[in-house]
């Protein structure tokens, strides 16, 4: 781990970081003493005057007291406002997209609630697939440089990719589906548990012509083991297109039921389908799709099956598994599953 600083050595730079990790790993309070000279030497690596460096900044930031002959005590953990770990983030453009754009602010939110630095990185495309290290501008270098003591990524990194950080020693959680996941943590949708269970409560509720809604060949091919036939549409003008596609079709062969974990598809299907039919709106599928707590959706249909996510929960999931395995804690799953709870069937 090497930080840049424009007047601090590096060392020092890094010895001060690692002080405050460590206060911040083991929830010292004021009054706690830090541990001796030679146990901070032989666990950091560096030596006392390097040590002594940091130990003065923190004590001049108000962080530590050093008391002659005594010890180095804890004065305020908080003082300064200081940080210890720098992580990165990975993520797609947010450009139309409110869900990317919230889940990444409370990543950023939550890093900051536990002291930590957080470098956001955006991919420079909208292409599909596992991404390299260099679609993010900067995050390439951040990983060589050791910039950075790990890594939250929205988007799923290629093996390369993901070889280049293990060789660093720098640790990597993926958070998004399951049937996209990468890396050796993970905080993952159960897409295909959404699948089935949404499919099981449209059928019950009379529906016999059930597809789901892809943003992606490649997505639709994924989820092939859901049995359930799809369309694929990008973004809201994606839904749009298949809204005019299905009522281009007789109705009979018209699907009932439709499936989606794509929230901007959704809306921009339902929109369409009002538009075309009005005033008189007489093909109306019922739809199982996600709400999330935070964006606070409504649809103009009683005609929902909704599932809730609460954007919050799942990235502080991903925070702390990150940081639980940078400090050194026993992973016992390194793969975290995030399920929807339904809310409302009418």
């Amino acid at each position: 781990m090497t930080r840049f600083h424009k007047t601090l050595p590096r060392k020092v730079e890094f010895a001060r970081d690692a002080l405050v990790t460590l206060i911040h790993d083991r929830k010292m309070v004021s009054g706690d003493r830090l541990p001796a000279y030679s146990v901070l030497r032989e666990n950091l690596g560096l030596g006392s005057q390097t040590i002594a460096g940091a130990v003065n900044l923190l004590s001049d930031a108000g962080v530590l007291e050093v008391r002659n002959k005594v010890g180095i005590f804890v004065k305020d953990p908080d003082g300064g406002l200081l940080t210890g770990r720098t992580i990165a983030v990975a993520v797609r453009p947010i450009e139309g997209s409110a869900y990317g754009a919230t889940l990444c602010a409370f990543i950023q939110k939550q890093l900051s609630e536990r002291n930590c630095r957080c470098l956001t990185f955006f991919r420079s495309s909208h292409v599909s697939g596992k991404a390299e290290l260099s679609e993010f501008p900067g995050l390439e270098q951040a990983v060589q440089e050791h910039s950075c003591d790990g890594v939250i990524t929205l988007c799923p990194f290629s093996e390369k990719a993901l070889s280049v950080m293990g060789k660093q020693g720098i640790r990597c959680c993926f958070i998004g589906d399951d049937d996209r996941e990468t890396g050796d943590l993970g905080v993952v949708i159960d897409v295909a548990r959404f699948l089935e269970d949404a499919r099981e409560e449209l059928q019950r509720s009379g529906c016999r012509r059930i597809i789901q809604l892809a943003v992606s060949p490649e997505q639709l091919s994924s989820r092939s083991q859901s049995r359930i036939p799809g369309l694929i549409g990008v973004s809201y003008e994606g839904g749009a297109a298949i809204a005019r596609q299905l009522l281009a079709l007789p109705e009979t062969e018209r699907p009932d039921g439709i499936i989606s974990d794509d929230d901007i598809l959704v809306s921009g299907f339902l929109s369409e389908l009002f538009a075309s039919q009005l005033p008189d709106i007489r093909y109306l599928p019922m739809i199982a799709t996600i709400v999330h707590r935070e964006l606070g959706e409504r649809y103009p249909s009683g005609r929902m099956l909704l599932y809730r996510q609460d954007i919050e929960e799942y990235s502080g999931l991903a925070v702390n598994l990150l940081l639980s395995a940078l400090r050194g804690k026993e992973i016992a799953d390194p793969r975290v599953v995030y399920r929807f709870k339904p809310v409302k069937n009418i």
